[in-house]
């Protein structure tokens, strides 16, 4: 945070999505909450000169993801979904090419499913999970213990960061 702004009302959702990946989760939610009552509670004071709308599509950014782990590499779809405490459920859909894939992420597993299109592969944690059409597939979340997390001291920016 000391190195941003934050005063844009697109730097909550990417701000969650960051915090997300590095295992912060009650920064993630903070800054997601930010996200979503922009223009619910009217955060800014200008919801009278129209909504926020790249700001909303950011929170489903920030959903996807930050809390679904969504990353594209090279084309592969790898997730890394971690889902915040007290939450029982995140569901969403992907299209990727021809297939669009249902992610249902519930505190003890992540189900997907390919609802439509040719058999694809995606990933879970970097291990590989074959969709076949009108097949679920299942795979359990890592122990918390064994997601990365970044220690508070190492949330310190080293000094070459700063330009003089």
């Amino acid at each position: 945070d000391p190195l941003t702004t934050g005063d844009s009302s697109l730097s909550a959702c990417i701000q969650s999505v960051m915090a997300a990946e590095l295992g912060l989760m009650s920064k993630a939610c903070e800054y997601f909450a930010d996200a979503v009552l922009v223009d619910l509670v009217d955060l800014a004071g200008n919801v009278r000169d129209g909504l926020h709308i790249a700001s909303a599509g950011g929170v489903w950014v920030a959903l996807v993801y930050g809390f679904g782990g969504l990353r594209d590499h090279w084309g592969d779809l790898h997730f890394q979904p971690v889902i915040p405490d007290g939450w029982t459920r995140l569901s969403f859909r992907v299209r990727r090419r021809n297939a669009v894939i249902e992610v249902d992420i519930a505190d003890d597993a992540v189900t997907y499913r390919l609802l439509d299109g040719p058999p694809t592969v995606i990933y879970h944690w970097d291990q590989p999970v074959q969709l076949e059409a009108g097949s679920a597939e299942s795979r359990p979340h890592p122990s918390r213990e064994d997601v990365p997390r970044l220690a508070p001291d190492e949330l310190e920016a080293p000094p070459e960061m700063f330009i003089a």
